[in-house]
C-alpha cells in the first residue's frame, strides 16, 4: 500500500498542486494588502458578508422547520434556524457594533485554523516547503492570541487588519511552496 507522501508526489499531481497553489497564494496576498490597506472598510464588508450568510442560512432553516410540523422536532429545528437569522440580521441592521463579537469569533477561527495548518505541516513534513506552512500556522496562532488580548479597542480595524496579515502570509507560504516544489522536481 503507498504511503500519502507518494501519492502526493506523484508529477502530474504535483503539478497541479503547483499551479493552483501559486495562483491562489497571489489573488490571496493581492487580498490581504487590500485588507491592510483599508482596514476599517475590510471590517466591516466581513462583517455584512458574515450577516448575509447567517440570515440567509436562518431563512432557509426557518423554512426546513415547517417540514417537521407535528413532530418534536419542530420547535428545535426553527430555533436552530432563527438563531442564525436573528445574528445575521442584527450584524446587518448594526454592523458596527457586531464587530466585537465577530472578532472575538475571528480570534477563535485564526486559532484553530493555525492548529490545522501546524497539524498539516508535520503531516506533509518530508515534502519540500513544509516549514513556509508551519510558519504560516504559527501567524495564525499568534494573530488568533493577539485579537484576544486586544479586544475590545481595537475591534473597528483589527478584523481587517488580520485577514490581512493571515491573507498574505497564507498567500506567501502557497506561492514559496509552489516554487520550492517546482525547483525540487528540476533536480529529479
Amino acid at each position: 500500500m503507498a504511503s500519502p507522501h507518494q501519492n502526493i508526489q506523484s508529477e502530474p499531481v504535483m503539478a497541479r498542486m503547483r499551479k493552483i497553489w501559486l495562483w491562489t497564494g497571489i489573488v490571496m496576498i493581492i487580498l490581504g494588502v487590500a485588507a491592510l490597506l483599508m482596514p476599517v472598510l475590510s471590517s466591516l464588508i466581513i462583517g455584512i458578508l458574515i450577516g448575509w450568510l447567517l440570515f440567509i442560512s436562518g431563512v432557509i432553516a426557518v423554512a426546513a422547520a415547517f417540514s417537521f410540523r407535528g413532530t418534536g422536532l419542530f420547535g428545535w429545528q426553527l430555533i436552530g434556524g432563527l438563531v442564525p437569522l436573528v445574528a445575521g440580521g442584527l450584524l446587518l441592521v448594526f454592523p458596527a457594533q457586531g464587530l466585537i463579537a465577530l472578532t472575538v469569533l475571528v480570534g477563535c477561527v485564526f486559532l484553530l485554523t493555525g492548529a490545522a495548518q501546524s497539524s498539516f505541516a508535520f503531516w506533509v513534513r518530508p515534502a519540500s516547503g513544509w516549514g513556509w506552512m508551519l510558519a504560516s500556522g504559527i501567524i495564525s496562532i499568534a494573530l488568533g492570541g493577539f485579537v484576544l488580548v486586544a479586544l475590545p479597542e481595537a475591534s473597528a480595524v483589527l478584523l481587517g487588519i488580520l485577514f490581512g496579515i493571515d491573507f498574505v502570509s497564507t498567500g506567501i507560504s502557497m506561492v514559496l511552496i509552489a516554487m520550492s516544489t517546482r525547483s525540487d522536481s528540476q533536480y529529479h
